[in-house]
């Protein structure tokens, strides 16, 4: 007589199915923790395995930053890498993927967006970006609209753009220009996190010719910014 599990898994190859290369679970490595003073305590791990460096990158740029700014953890937040070439991205991917705790969420040539489990089961979302690189971290945040993610960090500095501190502490929803076709979605996006738009950027926003009204389900992964 068969047993539960036989008969569970009689129409599995139970080898494949172990070895899917987009989702693993059983890995025991350990991440060796060094402390990184601008980021989190609770998210040391994952900046660990990222190994950022503030001149050769990769660079954490973004909502992450905007987090740990204000002494937070990323919660259900990704943590956006920006990197310097399709080698240094490779590299990042594959170190998470040593572990043997991940799934991949997303790909496409613009992202690869991963879930990664610490031993005792705590996950974050990676998200390393390859619609482009970059050579500094201030490249990086030049391309972002919103001032509140003009945030860039290797753990231990602070690369940050003009309006971003007063900005973060006055809650002001700031763009720059020229508003790009997904303004609408991003301020939907930061003002139900609590981010007020300044003045006449609502109307602006209505009234811009090039303002897009509809988005894929899937689309905050296809896009780098």
């Amino acid at each position: 007589m068969k047993t539960l599990f036989e008969a569970f898994t009689q129409d599995f190859d139970l080898d494949v199915f172990t070895k899917d290369p987009n989702y693993q679970t059983t890995g025991k490595k350990e991440v060796l923790i060094k402390i990184y003073p601008t980021v989190n305590s609770a998210d040391y791990e994952p900046v660990n395995i990222i190994n950022p460096d503030i001149d050769k990158g990769p660079w954490i740029a973004g909502g992450a930053c905007l987090r740990w700014y204000q002494d937070l953890p990323v919660g259900d937040s990704d943590i956006d890498v920006f990197c310097r070439s399709d080698v240094q991205a490779d590299r990042i991917i594959n170190e998470i993927k040593s572990y043997s705790r991940y799934e991949i969420k997303y790909e496409s040539e613009n992202a690869t967006t991963i879930r990664y489990w610490s031993l005792n089961n705590k996950s974050w979302i990676i998200q390393i970006i390859k619609r482009r690189y970059f050579s500094t971290a201030k490249d990086i945040i030049d391309n972002f609209d919103i001032t509140v993610c003009q945030a860039a960090t290797d753990g231990k500095n602070w690369v940050l753009g003009d309006n971003f501190a007063k900005d973060c502490r006055e809650k002001n929803l700031r763009f720059s220009r020229p508003l790009q076709p997904d303004a609408v979605k991003r301020l939907t996006k930061y003002w139900t996190y609590g981010y007020r738009p300044v003045d006449g950027l609502i109307d602006e926003i209505i009234n811009s010719p090039g303002t897009r009204w509809s988005f894929a389900l899937d689309e905050d992964y296809q896009n780098a910014f």
